[in-house]
């Protein structure tokens, strides 16, 4: 046993000690230790881990042990452990603002699991999270509403179904047809984008990988009757190139577009795709180089961008944003 791992054995055997018998004695100590690691332990090992654990500041235990004269040793405080440690407030408010993050996802079964997994980690470091600090959070900073729809409930069971390597029959309700259809899928991965959630696997019809909308799933149940095709499917690599979700065939080109300075700050600290480059830049205006595929979200993205946005290549992109302006312009034009 490593000998920075066995100390940590050792604390928590003497922590153990001090608790079940209230005042323990060197023999006790040596007894507890050498059980919980399996080998002799000397006191001159021990009261150097006493030491360690009421004075060091990288262990943060600071444990109030007494040495009683002629009985032992003892916790001076009530109910003390090394395993309920009171946090600082800037760590009770690290706590309380992941817990209100998970509570967006509570009517998930998966996420509620998690934001009780962090209620439990407060009670182990004897912090509990309770309503007035939440309340004080709240007052002080509001969170963003994730927008979990119906749809959201299917998350943990694709997620069994991709541990367990099972094809999934889907009955979908396609956003682009508005018809119903069913689809065979071999699920790989699962991934959240603009606070919608999607499904990405094997599709057994188009025999190649597709994307569904799992708010637009109507059933989904397994298919035992099909042999799952196994993947070395990587997200990283899949989205590498792109903006979103959506994946074409279509290799990734070099975009190249002009923003009003004003406007480009913002992208400049959150940017578009990892690939963003500022390639000049003036008094007024910011040229941004991206290298991605063209699709869906990008082109959404860059019309979201307003009128000061110029894109100066691919030549395709520019026809496309610019039929879709026009279709805008002649719809307000009927009023």
């Amino acid at each position: 046993m490593p000998a920075n791992k066995e100390a940590l054995v050792r604390y928590r055997a003497i922590n153990r000690c001090l608790i079940d018998r209230k005042v323990a004695t060197k023999d006790n100590l040596i007894d507890a230790c050498t059980d919980a690691v399996g080998a002799e332990v000397s006191w001159r090992t021990l009261a150097g881990d006493i030491k360690a654990m009421r004075q060091d500041k990288q262990l943060g235990y600071f444990a109030p042990i007494k040495n009683i004269k002629g009985e032992g040793y003892a916790y001076e405080e009530k109910g003390y452990s090394i395993d309920q440690l009171p946090l600082k407030q800037d760590e009770l408010t690290a706590i309380s603002f992941a817990a209100n993050l998970l509570r967006q996802y509570s009517q998930v079964p998966l996420f509620s699991t998690f934001s009780g997994a962090v209620e439990k980690i407060s009670e182990k470091v004897n912090l509990s999270l309770r309503e007035q600090n939440i309340a004080e959070l709240g007052n002080l900073m509001s969170f963003e509403h994730s927008g979990v729809d119906g749809g959201s409930n299917n998350i943990e069971s694709l997620l069994q179904h991709i541990r367990q390597e099972t094809v999934v029959n889907i009955t979908y309700h396609s956003f682009s047809s508005n018809r119903i259809s069913s689809h065979t899928i071999h699920p790989y991965f699962l991934k959240q984008y603009r606070n919608r959630w999607y499904v990405i696997g094997y599709h057994e019809t188009y025999q190649g990988l597709r994307t569904l909308a799992l708010e637009r799933i109507q059933e989904l149940a397994p298919d035992y009757s099909i042999s799952y095709r196994p993947s070395d499917f990587d997200a990283e690599s899949y989205y590498k190139n792109a903006i979103g979700v959506s994946i074409t065939k279509d290799k990734p080109q070099e975009v190249v577009f002009d923003i009003p300075l004003s406007e480009y700050q913002y992208i400049e600290r959150q940017p578009l795709h990892s690939s963003q480059k500022c390639i000049d830049k003036n008094d007024e205006r910011a040229r941004v180089s991206l290298f991605v595929i063209l699709n869906y979200e990008l082109k959404s993205t860059l019309l979201a961008l307003g009128s000061g946005v110029h894109v100066i290549k691919p030549d395709s992109l520019k026809s496309h944003l610019l039929d879709e302006a026009q279709g805008i312009v002649n719809h307000y034009l009927k009023d």
